[in-house]
């Protein structure tokens, strides 16, 4: 909440938010319609709560992409 108060403050125009955990129950889905989605990697990280295998940790982490909002996959897929 902090940084929404900030860029409220500064008026910026965009801001990257970047997911603590990514995915479908990240914070992040606070925002209903942001102007771009990406997903920089996927990997064996945070198991615990995402799953553990590739399949089911991708499905989890495509949880922050929105209908009619435009989804980027960026870098290695595994790391």
């Amino acid at each position: 909440m902090i940084s929404f108060l900030e860029f409220a403050e500064k008026q910026v125009d965009y801001a990257v938010l970047e997911c603590g955990m990514g995915g479908r129950l990240d914070a992040t889905n606070i925002i209903e319609k942001p102007e771009v989605c990406a997903i920089t990697s996927i990997g064996f990280d945070h198991m615990e709560v995402l799953g553990s295998t590739l399949d089911l940790i991708a499905s989890e982490k495509a949880g922050i992409i929105k209908k009619g909002v435009p989804a980027v996959i960026i870098g290695p897929t595994v790391i």
